[in-house]
């Protein structure tokens, strides 16, 4: 293989590593089709065993400063590396932020059988439409995927709370099957969101700075980063592995205070302090916010289901979003890809992620 030819297929490989996730494809059959359908028997599959968050990853906006001295095609392999590298390191710290603050949540749920609420709640709603919805059945995924060929309902659901952690939502894909489907590809297929009402933190005050400032200036006395620079310096042998080690842990103690101390001194809360303090309420009376949202879901589903095969979308509302429901507790909206969404009256969407901030870095070197 030549030299270009390399680099161009390293630059695909490398680009193959930033693409994002197919969201779920909406099917919509025709008015004949649904009038067709009998009472549906629903088969749910909950392939979940404990609560999960939406991390904040976002791909970042890399550009990169240009070398005239390396070819093109280098530079657009250079650049793909830079941009997975970026995005990598953007990656890991969404699904450490996730992770640190659902933790604590998961710890106040245990022994609160999730599953067993979520089935529950569907299995309610869809009782209250018998006209549309027949057997309930809760399986695991490969039983619905043997289930046969007749005609039926499947409902995909997952539990999480959103990037910010100011809301819990219950996902459903669901899809439906009837026999003799080609290839057995869904009559219908959409995805449906309940989103639990919000929670929000206080305004941030002074007070709260001045009081976030000592807390971090204490946690760094603590540490006697002074006692750690006199022995790095006092090390022998300037290039010990373990003067290395320990002059590293300095810089990125000292790197660590400064963030923090900037954090503190902000007029907004920092986005950890904001989920930490969020999560504290979620947690608030052994997670009774959480399980009681958990307990509302499915019937608000079943609802949105309905109200999804109840008729077609008008056409000139079919690509914007629009409210189809609303009652003095609750709205149900189309969004503009179509899937639906169940929110508390004056809320907003809460999954909704902010673009990762423009990265500017040079072009890296390529050897010839």
């Amino acid at each position: 293989m030549n030299r270009s030819v390399r680099y161009a297929v390293v630059a695909a490989a490398v680009m193959g590593l930033c693409g994002c996730a197919q969201q779920t494809k909406i099917v919509r059959p025709s008015a004949t089709q649904l009038q067709a359908l009998k009472p549906l028997p629903i088969i749910q599959v909950i392939n979940q065993d404990k609560l999960a968050a939406e991390d904040t990853f976002t791909y970042a906006n890399v550009s990169f400063i240009p070398n005239p001295s390396i070819p093109i095609v280098v530079g657009a392999a250079g650049g793909a590396l830079g941009m997975a590298i970026v995005n990598a390191e953007i990656r890991a710290e969404a699904r450490r932020f996730a992770e640190q603050h659902v933790q604590p949540l998961r710890t106040v749920l245990e022994g609160f059988d999730a599953k067993g609420v979520l089935s529950e709640s569907l299995r309610q709603g869809l009782g209250q439409q018998p006209a549309l919805f027949g057997s309930y059945t809760l399986a695991d995924a490969a039983w619905a995927e043997q289930s046969g060929s007749g005609q039926r309902a499947v409902l995909e659901t997952s539990y999480a709370m959103t990037p910010d952690f100011s809301a819990l939502q219950v996902i459903a894909t669901v899809s439906i099957f009837v026999p003799g489907s080609k290839d057995n590809k869904p009559l219908y297929r959409n995805m449906l969101v309940y989103q639990s009402p919000r929670f929000s933190v206080p305004a941030k005050t002074a007070a709260d700075s001045e009081h976030m400032v000592a807390q971090e200036n204490s946690r760094y006395a603590a540490l006697h980063i002074d006692d750690e620079i006199e022995k790095a310096n006092a090390a022998f042998n300037k290039h010990d592995p373990e003067a290395g080690r320990m002059r590293q842990k300095v810089v990125s103690e000292q790197r660590e205070h400064r963030l923090r101390l900037k954090q503190a001194g902000e007029a907004t809360w920092d986005p950890d302090t904001r989920a930490h303090r969020l999560c504290e309420t979620w947690s608030a009376g052994h997670g009774e916010a959480l399980k009681a949202a958990m307990r509302a879901s499915g019937i608000e589903i079943a609802h949105m289901l309905q109200l999804d095969l109840a008729g077609q979308v008008p056409a000139d509302l079919a690509d914007q979003p629009h409210t189809v429901f609303q009652d003095d507790s609750r709205e149900i909206k189309y969004l503009e890809d179509g899937h639906m969404i169940s929110l508390a009256v004056s809320d907003d969407d809460a999954s909704e992620k902010k673009s990762s901030p423009r990265v500017t870095m040079p072009l890296p070197h390529v050897g010839r």
